[in-house]
């Protein structure tokens, strides 16, 4: 049986659910969940595979309707994510009120494009509703496909990666069969201190921290040390990340500890420094 691969761009609003259906797709995070808006902050790349297909995803920052020169930088990198590809997963929260900047979006992207609609959160609404949302965005365009899920529990996600793997066109694996991701080991495992602290912190500081991964070495009974650096803008910041005795980053660090010795499968000594940082 020949190889098939190729890209698939995956593209909405923030907190649609895009970042939460790549990992369902791949079977394993590659892409962070936050609470927060806006957390996929670069271009992420997760890898799935099934059966002779490997696809892969482009899971990129979901566009903000802002003037803001942040919002235009993260809107340029998922249009330049969208080129690179004529498959594209289209996602919308069908749990939402309004649906005009997602329509207004869907109109920008060209007609040439494969275009696929995935209703996410379906758990939330009633089955009639659903359709009628359906009918909304159809009448805007023409759909490749229309798919129903879940990222939360991955009802219908499946669906998705059967049909996948049979549009990626017939070519050899870019990437060896045991790689999810493109990120580096750094951009990895700081990804994954970040969720926790949005987890931890959402409500009390800006979420454009930054993490970093310093250094990481294996240990001799098999174990790995990693040292990440938590850079924020000034002091106020800092005190809230460290809490009460520490408290708050010693929980932080202890729940990504855990996720990355889960992750990594093998015990992980994870050291989180908080360093103010202006710039």
């Amino acid at each position: 049986m020949k190889q098939r691969c190729g890209y698939v761009a995956v593209l909405g609003e923030t907190n649609a659910g895009k970042s939460t259906l790549i990992n369902k797709l791949v079977g394993q995070k590659v892409s962070i969940v936050s609470r927060k808006i806006q957390t996929t902050l670069s271009r992420t790349l997760g890898i799935a595979i099934y059966k002779n297909s490997q696809i892969i995803l482009i899971d990129t920052p979901g566009f903000l309707h802002s003037n803001t020169k942040s919002a235009e930088s993260l809107s340029k990198v998922a249009w330049d994510a969208f080129r690179e590809t004529e498959n594209i997963l289209f996602v919308i929260d069908v749990n939402k009120k309004n649906f005009d900047d997602s329509i207004a979006l869907l109109k920008k992207i060209d007609a040439a494009k494969k275009v696929s609609l995935v209703m996410n959160k379906i758990d939330l609404i009633h089955k009639p509703e659903l359709l009628k949302i359906a009918a909304t965005f159809s009448a805007v365009r023409n759909f490749e496909k229309i798919f129903m899920v879940s990222s939360i529990d991955g009802s219908g996600v499946k669906d998705i990666l059967k049909y996948l793997a049979e549009i990626v066109p017939q070519n050899d694996w870019i990437y060896p069969q045991d790689e999810i991701t493109d990120s580096s080991f750094e951009k990895y495992t700081s990804e994954i201190t970040r969720e926790h602290i949005y987890h931890r912190l959402h409500k009390e500081i800006p979420y454009r921290c930054k993490i970093e991964t310093g250094s990481y070495e294996d240990q001799k009974d098999g174990s790995i040390k990693i040292v990440q650096n938590i850079h924020v803008k000034n002091n106020a910041h800092k005190v809230i990340f460290l809490g009460h005795d520490g408290g708050k980053i010693k929980a932080i660090g202890e729940a990504a500890r855990k996720e990355l010795s889960d992750l990594l499968e093998r015990n992980v000594h994870l050291f989180l420094h908080v360093l103010v940082d202006e710039k």
